[in-house]
């Protein structure tokens, strides 16, 4: 695992883990329920426990944009709290999760008293808002099929389960979910999987999607090689 697909717990030493996670009040979350709302106030960052979380934020005609996929050991919510603000996009658990939260004054704290947990989070900030660049990026300039090889490639790198055939994505993902993964519109979607499909590139079944040729994937979006 790469140190940018590490997560955040993870990247702590021993101390400054058990130090966090002694001042995290435990929350559980049924699946599908919002963790926080755009627009509220960032008073308490969380750490997963289990379970992984949607980060998501909505256009101005209310279509869902996904943002991000967070997992056991991240982090959510830092940047609302270290910036005093209010929220910038949703979260809501994909599955039951555990979390842990702490208020932001009392984390700001902990930083304060650990510092190399703090350029941990600084490191992770900073790759979040450069993933956020990359993202605008494509957007602008990668058609659909090449933002369709990207999100696949990462998720089967993230979220992928080796198979006799290939790389089977964890996630249950529909068109739907695809499109707001994309910007992209459910027929655009499928017509690019139907593409990859043909290609070999990917293998599709009942809302699950194995990814055969990455490279092919990665050469597509413009990632190249792995």
């Amino acid at each position: 695992m790469s140190p940018a697909q590490t997560p955040f717990l993870q990247q702590l030493s021993p101390e400054d883990a058990e130090a966090l996670t002694a001042q995290l009040r435990h929350r559980t979350i049924k699946a599908g329920t919002a963790i926080t709302q755009r627009g509220s106030a960032g008073d308490e960052p969380m750490v997963v426990f289990r379970g992984r979380v949607r980060v998501i934020a909505y256009g101005p005609d209310h279509r869902e944009v996904v943002l991000a996929l967070r997992g056991p050991g991240e982090l959510i919510g830092e940047m609302s709290a270290l910036g005093a603000g209010r929220r910038t996009a949703t979260a809501i658990a994909l599955d039951d999760v555990e979390a842990g939260a702490i208020p932001a004054p009392q984390f700001v704290e902990y930083l304060r008293e650990h510092p190399q947990a703090a350029i941990v989070v600084i490191r992770m900030v900073v790759r979040r808002l450069a993933e956020a660049t990359e993202d605008l990026i494509d957007l602008a300039t990668q058609d659909s099929v090449g933002r369709l090889a990207k999100r696949l490639a990462d998720l089967s790198a993230e979220h992928g389960k080796p198979t006799a055939d290939g790389t089977q994505i964890e996630l249950s993902l529909t068109q739907d979910e695809l499109a707001h993964w994309t910007g992209a519109t459910r027929e655009t979607v499928s017509r690019a999987l139907r593409l990859m499909r043909q290609l070999g590139w990917v293998s599709t079944h009942r809302k699950t999607i194995t990814v055969l040729d990455p490279t092919a994937l990665r050469e597509r979006s413009g990632l190249g090689a792995a």
